[in-house]
């Protein structure tokens, strides 16, 4: 069977773009001529995101599209759990042929579901913006909820493993009434698809009753074999996704380094531009400094150009006037 036999496939649309900043300019306020502190968090460059990121509406559009299918799940557990009950008693193979069909389908759900997660938590790692922390917790509230419901399957496909073996043990005793309970625990594990273990049980006990009752052993033998392909199955969904939730803690922790590197560039980036605002405002008062030395200067000279064109023009008048 195929991936797409059990649903439609939510990610047929393209990835809507998100916008890291929106559309102002950070730098439409008016000149300023004094250098500027950069806060921690803030992004300096207002670079947008990547455009295969999902938006946050798209993102829980996909979430709640995994939620109705965790749902249907529940439901289908539900319905194989009752049909376990009627393989168990039934004389036919009606209950067991849906059995298989509902077990198939589910196992595809199961791999489908896990797909879907997986694509969401590829979409929160490269989620740069505020929608992060959001994106984040959605993903660990629906990882957790399937591997609940996944143990939940997990169980009751063991639970059911057990009652078939134990309706093996009761058919064995049937057929040999003076099987010790190893004998009886071991024809439970035996390979009854196996000729030669089936004719080791038959001669034993050569009636027609035996050879029936033998002979439905050997045929329940291939359903418990199913049954351990599919707990071996679930185990492995189980454990891809506690491989995603180790994974998702590890990028959590790096971002959360690279979070404090990045306040600490800044802090010391501050504090470089503390120290330059400091030299700008020496520089600025020794230019006014300056400045004053300069005119001071200038208005000496020109007091004494002044005075002394005055007083020799005084003089050159006081001796006019003494040779008159």
């Amino acid at each position: 069977m195929s991936y797409s036999q059990y649903s439609g496939n939510p990610y047929q649309s393209g990835p809507a773009q998100e916008s890291g900043y929106g559309t102002s300019n950070p730098y439409g306020a008016p000149e300023q001529h004094e250098l500027q502190q950069i806060s921690p968090g803030q992004n300096p460059y207002g670079s947008p995101q990547s455009a295969n990121v999902l938006s946050q509406q798209d993102f829980l559009q996909r979430v709640s599209h995994v939620r109705n299918e965790i749902r249907s799940l529940t439901a289908d557990v539900q319905r194989i759990a009752g049909l376990h009950h009627d393989a168990l008693v039934g004389s036919d193979d009606t209950a067991q042929r849906r059995l298989d069909d509902l077990v198939a389908s589910t196992q595809l759900k199961n791999t489908g579901i896990r797909d879907q997660i997986k694509s969401l938590k590829s979409d929160v790692e490269r989620t740069t913006d505020g929608s992060a922390p959001m994106k984040k917790r959605q993903f660990e509230a629906l990882n957790g909820d399937f591997k609940k419901e996944l143990q939940n399957y997990l169980q009751e496909e063991q639970q059911y493993r057990e009652r078939y073996r134990d309706q093996i043990a009761r058919q064995y005793r049937i057929v040999n009434p003076e099987a010790s309970e190893d004998e009886v625990r071991q024809a439970a594990d035996a390979d009854w698809g196996n000729e030669g273990v089936f004719q080791t049980a038959l001669r034993t006990n050569r009636s027609g009753q035996a050879s029936a009752v033998l002979g439905n052993v050997r045929a329940r033998h291939n359903e418990l074999l199913r049954i351990e392909q599919s707990i071996t199955e679930l185990a492995g969904i189980f454990q891809d996704l506690d491989t995603l939730v180790i994974q998702q803690e590890a990028i959590v922790e790096r971002a959360e380094e690279q979070t404090e590197q990045a306040n600490q560039h800044l802090q010391e980036g501050n504090k470089q531009v503390d120290v330059g605002i400091t030299h700008a405002r020496r520089t600025r008062k020794l230019k006014w400094w300056c400045a004053l030395v300069v005119f001071l200067i200038c208005l000496a000279i020109g007091l004494g150009v002044g005075l002394g064109v005055y007083f020799s023009n005084k003089a050159k008048n006081t001796a006019t006037n003494a040779t008159q």
